[in-house]
């Protein structure tokens, strides 16, 4: 009877691809939803994925407009009489 062998690094690399392949397949092999309902909240929660980088676009322009203004909040004055 032979000693048992440690499978090396290689064969334990191809175990681990064989297996997230299998993983895949079987995550591919899944039906996709055929109820109207169903596709109807994936559309809409695509659609609300992209409206928050339109609100952080206009909070990115008023934080570009508010340094133009300068010292207009008591906090900025504040912050610059600390750093000098």
């Amino acid at each position: 009877m032979s000693a048992f062998r440690e499978p090396g690094f290689k064969e334990r690399q191809e175990a681990a691809a064989k297996a997230k392949q299998a993983a895949l397949d079987k995550l591919r092999a899944r039906q996709k939803p055929v109820n109207p309902a169903v596709v109807q909240q994936e559309a809409d929660r695509g659609s609300r994925a992209k409206k928050p980088s339109a609100a952080k676009k206009t909070r990115t322009t008023e934080k570009a407009a508010k340094p133009a203004a300068g010292e207009a909040t008591p906090k900025a004055a504040a912050r610059k009489a600390r750093k000098k």
